[in-house]
């Protein structure tokens, strides 16, 4: 820590990790939001795509001929 930082008094140095430390949960905090978006979005394509066969199903149950 000393080489990194310098003379920096301690004061300095701990308010400098603490900002790293608070800006990495941030970038994880986003991160994960992301990847939540996007499963979000996976799984409201393949409900829609579910919900479209299923109905396409129906229609050819309805149009068999008996």
């Amino acid at each position: 820590m000393q080489a990194l930082f310098g003379k920096m008094p301690i004061e300095q140095i701990s308010a400098v990790q603490a900002a790293t430390t608070k800006n990495k949960n941030a970038n994880t905090v986003m991160i994960i939001g992301g990847v939540a978006i996007v499963l979000a979005v996976g799984a409201y394509i393949l409900y829609k795509k579910n919900v479209e066969l299923k109905q396409q199903l129906i229609k050819l149950k309805i149009n068999q001929p008996k």
